[in-house]
């Protein structure tokens, strides 16, 4: 119960978390760990030191390719670095992976996350956000007069709570009616595999 007690002490932890549980076999430097998770400063030290503490993560020293200080044209060598990774001996690591992979969010707030992207008519989430590996995208949205910049900061933000990257489609609304029409095979991969449909103003299926 300790560690339980630990481990879900806030959404920064989490986030953590979900970046080593999805990207199992890397190793991040500090640095690395906070762009990616958008966790910082004292807070980020201190969650390193408590999912540490527990054995979830492990520290370890590794060679990565790192730009030259003395270069100016981007030329890289290769650097010992310290960095974290998962522990693959922790005991309760399947249920866990289990646990924080799966989506944690609810339709309406799915929806409610991309309602100032536009008209969306349709939203379907697959891959990454319902734990499946294989699919063709983990987002796909659907509408017209979409704003991209505002579509991409969702998507950023989504990205740091996973620790994952993530791949979206766009269509505008007669497009996608248009390829649902013909059978597309883009569209049939998405619909006739594992997915959720968080939004569905067009009533096509």
């Amino acid at each position: 119960m300790e560690i339980l007690a630990k481990m879900f002490g806030g959404p920064a932890r989490v986030k953590l978390m979900r970046l080593f549980l999805m990207n199992s076999e890397d190793v991040f430097e500090k640095i690395e760990m906070g762009k990616r998770s958008k966790v910082t400063g004292a807070t980020l030290s201190r969650e390193i030191r408590m999912l540490e503490s527990i054995g979830l993560i492990k520290q370890r020293t590794v060679i990565k390719m790192h730009p030259k200080k003395s270069s100016k044209d981007g030329e890289l060598e290769k650097k010992k670095v310290v960095g974290y990774g998962l522990d693959s001996s922790f005991p309760f690591l399947a249920p866990l992976r289990s646990l924080v992979t799966e989506i944690a969010l609810g339709k309406e707030d799915v929806a409610g996350r991309f309602k100032n992207c536009g008209q969306m008519k349709l939203i379907i989430v697959s891959g990454i956000l319902i734990d499946e590996t294989d699919s063709r995208v983990d987002v796909l949205l659907v509408g017209d007069k979409m704003k991209k910049p505002v579509i991409e900061g969702v998507l950023k933000r989504l990205e740091a709570e996973l620790g994952k990257e993530l791949t979206y489609g766009m269509l505008e609304t007669s497009e996608f009616e248009y390829r649902f029409g013909i059978y597309d095979k883009f569209i049939r991969d998405i619909i006739d595999y594992p997915h959720l449909v968080v939004l569905n103003k067009l009533k096509l299926f």
